[in-house]
């Protein structure tokens, strides 16, 4: 028999073992469509919101880049705009051998409507520029609500030629969203056919859909970077780290021996602020995550005493977070920088300044020229 693969996430049908991917029982086999086939995970994670966690093996990780190398293709890259450091993988050209890539920002919808998109491209160039990687266009988008889509679309049709596209970028980026956009709005889909949910790797494997002119666009499965929250959280504590709305800033003007937690998940001690004494800054993350400040001198006691309740997320020792570790930064130009902990938020801030950043010693915590 045909090997039949599920349309919502790429996973291989199989009526052996209910606890993996691609598992449909043989009375549903027998009822369903092979065209419109899903398993039972994507089942359950669209109808009841449940989570079904998997990892793609490198193995398996390894035939989809396999099967992109073999291709002259254009690659279309996603990157999260409110976490580019930690979504933005510059190794991709080496990975699939193709050197036409098409950057689409996701998530747009998340800044302050008082950013303008131009800003936001010419910052994609600089922090491109900064690793050496160039690519045919840039552009903004947002898949939750279609925003510029006609625009990626045009751009899409102008690189790909005859060629097929491959839609790539880290977990939870946006890729199937984006995908089933396209499918609705020039393909003729009438619903979202690819499964989408907040759990790292929904899509298993590679799904493919042809267009008019006879080639093909793929999702594919989302690179895993291990530098992000996401990995390390009970679904509880990661729906509160995830911005589902437009972000509202929060000021603070912060004096030298002072702290912000952020949640139970990160830490930012001041050691000295433009000024001398004291220095202003922006906090960006999830309207949802509790910041708190307090003094320097009390910041461990705190930690000890009030993780899981004033500093949560997390919740539970059940959940526990990797040690921490601490990152220094001393910067002494007049420059505003963003402190990034990657895949939780940022902090806006003016040199010159020497601060502490704290986070699991598996989160990438970094510096880089402000976005906004």
């Amino acid at each position: 028999m045909k090997e039949l693969y599920c349309k919502g996430c790429g996973a291989r049908i199989q009526t052996e073992d209910n606890t993996l991917p691609g598992y449909v029982s043989e009375k549903i086999m027998a009822s369903f469509k092979p065209s419109n086939m899903i398993c039972q995970r994507c089942f359950r994670i669209r109808h009841y919101n449940e989570v079904y966690p998997y990892t793609v093996s490198n193995k398996d990780y390894v035939k989809v880049i396999e099967k992109i190398k073999e291709e002259d293709a254009l690659i279309v890259k996603i990157v999260d705009i409110f976490d580019f450091s930690g979504s933005f993988v510059p190794a991709i050209k080496t990975l699939t051998g193709n050197e036409d890539v098409l950057l689409v920002g996701n998530k747009m919808d998340l800044l302050p409507k008082n950013v303008k998109p131009k800003k936001i491209i010419n910052w994609l160039k600089l922090m491109l520029a900064s690793q050496g990687f160039t690519v045919l266009d840039s552009i903004l988008v947002s898949a939750k609500y279609g925003d510029n889509f006609d625009e990626l679309w045009s751009l899409i049709k102008k690189y790909k030629g005859k060629r097929n596209v491959y839609i790539v970028g880290c977990s939870n980026v946006g890729k199937s969203k984006i995908v089933n956009q396209i499918l609705k709005r020039y393909l003729g889909e009438p619903a979202d056919i690819l499964t989408v949910s907040i759990s790292p790797q929904t899509t298993i494997g590679l799904i493919g859909f042809p267009l008019v002119d006879g080639s093909i666009i793929y999702d594919t499965p989302g690179v895993i970077n291990k530098h992000q929250y996401m990995h390390y959280l009970t679904r509880p504590s990661y729906k509160l780290t995830v911005p589902r709305k437009e972000i509202k800033p929060l000021i603070f003007q912060l004096y030298e021996g002072q702290t912000l937690y952020f949640g139970g998940l990160a830490r930012l001690d001041i050691i000295s602020g433009e000024t001398g004494d004291k220095i202003s800054l922006i906090t960006y993350f999830a309207n949802t995550l509790n910041i708190h400040r307090t003094k320097t001198s009390r910041a461990d006691e705190l930690y000890r005493t009030k993780k899981y309740t004033l500093l949560s997320p997390p919740f539970s020792p059940d959940e526990d977070t990797p040690k921490w570790v601490y990152h220094e930064f001393r910067i002494r130009d007049n420059q505003k920088y963003d402190i990034v902990f990657s895949g939780l938020g940022f902090v806006t801030l003016r040199a010159p300044f020497h601060i502490r950043a704290y986070a699991p010693f598996v989160v990438g915590v970094y510096t880089r020229l402000a976005i906004i």
